[in-house]
Order: C-alpha cells, then structure tokens, then sequence
C-alpha cells in the first residue's frame, strides 16, 4: 500500500478530503524535522543538557524516532574531526 491510497483510505474512514489528511500526514513530519533543526547542538552538550532537549519522536504504529546520546557523541567527533581536515587542507593551500 502506498501513501495515495493510505491517504484516500484514512479519508474515508474519517469522512475528510484528502488533501487535508495528506496535509496532516506532511505537517507531522515537518514538526519532527522543525525540531530537530532546532536543537541547539553545536556546542558541547553535557549528558543531561542532552537528555532536557526534546529529541526522541513516539510514532504511533512505527515506534520510536530519536537519538542517543552516545550516538550524539560520535556524530560529533565526526563532525569535530571534518572540520580539522577543512582547517589542515585550507593551511596548506
């Protein structure tokens, strides 16, 4: 089943036109990426800074979405480490 015929079957259902459940559908995930990008994390967040900021997501059906803050950490020294790669290579050039 793909989205258009979720979309058409919900609509029914709940008696709506479809272009408010596909609305709905998109705005859901346009807060979760809203928040996210809103997350204050590039400074160096302590453990529970980390775990006071909203970013684990309930996903009826399907779960839980988030992070860890483990997973924070290594994203971060990715990031840490591409950044002095830049900084080397723009030196030598």
């Amino acid at each position: 089943m793909d989205l258009r015929e979720i979309v058409q079957q919900v609509a029914k259902q709940l008696n709506l036109p479809e272009e408010a459940v596909k609305e709905s559908y998109f705005l859901m995930w346009k807060f979760i990426r809203t928040t996210i990008n809103n997350l204050s994390l590039k400074q160096e967040l302590t453990e529970q800074e980390f775990n006071a900021l909203k970013h684990n997501f309930n996903l009826p059906s399907l779960g839980k979405l988030g992070v860890t803050y483990k997973k924070y950490l290594a994203i971060r020294r990715q990031i840490d480490y591409s950044n002095k790669l830049r900084q080397n290579e723009n030196k030598e050039n």
